[in-house]
């Protein structure tokens, strides 16, 4: 997995005007490697095993994380490619799963 750095730019800075009340500063942060962030709520309608089809496109396998939102539940996942994923949990549950997958550049 790889890593990388974000630098915070003010983007009213890089403008040549010159009003009589200074502007608020607009913040945006700037990675210096291409990163591929997707968050998603899966739904789990009384059953173990669900499958996402991810809807952006993932040049490697991203990092996954998988979390529930009920106490006392397992997440875990069993496959992973760069076009989807499959979600298992312990037991038979109705309710969401939140999904993060992050992919950065080496």
């Amino acid at each position: 997995m790889g890593a990388t750095k974000s630098k915070k730019k003010n983007k009213n800075e890089y403008k040549k005007v010159y009003p009589y009340i200074r502007r608020r500063p607009v913040y945006t942060y700037e990675l210096d490697k291409e990163t591929v962030i997707e968050t998603a709520k899966v739904y789990f309608d009384n059953t173990s095993e669900v499958t996402y089809v991810f809807t952006g496109t993932f040049v490697a396998i991203p990092s996954m994380t998988a979390t529930a939102e009920v106490e006392d539940l397992n997440v875990f996942i069993t496959s992973i490619t760069t076009t989807s994923v499959t979600i298992n949990t312990s037991e038979s549950f109705t309710g969401y799963v939140d999904i993060h997958a992050i992919y950065v550049a080496e």
